[in-house]
Formats: structure tokens, sequence, C-alpha cells
């Protein structure tokens, strides 16, 4: 291996350290909170190496946001690849989506401090644009599918996949601001009871 290659390597590691090092900041204390001195010392970097890879503060942010959505994205993209039944597969996703209380909070509580960064600056905003505009695209794919095996009523398939989106994040953020003893699966049934009166043939 040449040590040209060993450097690649290391130099994503300490940026990948960064930027999880960012998530947990981010996820304890909130947007406003979160330093890159807080963020260098939960990774035990410098600030020096630290502003190698990100220029600002909003550069390690930007970074955060990408790496959280394409992780979600690559999840969903597994599930959308499955072998199973376009129906099999839409409950798979909102299981996912819907995956357990904590880790579930973990990403809702995060994604939605970033919502206020989207709705003001367009580089956060171009991010979430372009995941949502792949979610869509899977379910549109998912649910033409269903459409032509006959499991799903006819519907629009664009107009389906945005209510797909619109339902899944309006119950996760309900859920959110609910006391804690209401478990995540009463939103995730509630979410799939209407898609099913939506989606499913009569």
């Amino acid at each position: 291996m040449s040590p040209r290659r060993v450097d690649l390597e290391l130099t994503a590691r300490r940026r990948e350290a960064l930027i999880k090092a960012g998530y947990a900041e981010i996820l304890e204390k909130g947007l406003h909170a979160t330093t890159i001195d807080s963020v260098v010392a939960r990774a035990s970097s410098s600030k020096g190496g630290a502003l190698h890879y990100f220029r600002s503060k909003e550069d390690l942010f930007y970074a955060v946001l990408e790496w959280l959505l394409s992780e979600l994205t690559h999840s969903l993209d597994q599930v959308a690849a499955s072998q199973e039944s376009p129906r099999e597969r839409l409950t798979a996703e909102l299981e996912l989506l819907f995956h357990s209380a904590e880790v579930n909070r973990k990403l809702y509580l995060v994604l939605f401090d970033f919502v206020t960064l989207g709705a003001r600056h367009d580089r956060f905003r171009t991010l979430f644009h372009d995941f949502f505009v792949r979610c869509r695209k899977r379910d549109v794919q998912t649910i033409s599918e269903g459409i032509n095996l006959q499991e799903f009523r006819r519907v629009r398939p664009e107009d389906a996949a945005a209510t797909i989106r619109a339902l899944v994040d309006g119950y996760c953020l309900q859920w959110l601001m609910e006391s804690g003893d209401v478990p995540v699966e009463v939103f995730r049934d509630r979410c799939g009871a209407v898609l099913g009166a939506y989606l499913l043939r009569q």
C-alpha cells in the first residue's frame, strides 16, 4: 500500500470522526450551542485539524447533514432493492422510518434542528430537496409496480409518493412532541392505516 493511499484513508477517518462528533454534539446540545471547540474536544482532535477539513462551523454542519441524509438514503435504497412485493417493501419502509423510539427520536431531533437552516440557507435547503426528490422517485417506483401488480388501486404515483413522505414526517413530528409515554409504534400504525386506506384495493 502506498503512503499516499494511507494518507487518504487517514484523512477520511479523521473527517468522519469530526462529522460523527458533530452529530453527537448537535444531538446533545442543539445546533446553536454546538461549537467547533466542543466538536474538536469530543473527537479528540485539534482545532487546526478541524479547520483543515471544515473552513467554518457552517461547513461542518453541512457535512453532518449530508452524512445523515446519506445514511438514511442508503438504508431506504436497500429496502427498495429487496425482492419483496411492493406492498411488503412499503411496509418495510415504514418499519425503517419508525424504527425504534430511541433511534427515531435521535434522528428527528437532529433533522428538525436542521430544518431551520434548510428554510433559511440555500445550501442546506438543496440537501433536503435532493433527499426528498430521491424519496419520491423511490416510492413512485414502488407504487407504480404495486399498481401494475394490482396490489394498489390506481392513483397518481407522484401524488402518492409525496403523501407518504408528508405522512411519515408529520406523524414523526407529532410523536416527537408527545410527552414520551406514547410508543412510536402508535404513530407508525396510524400512518400505515391511512396509507392502507389510500392505496390498497377495496
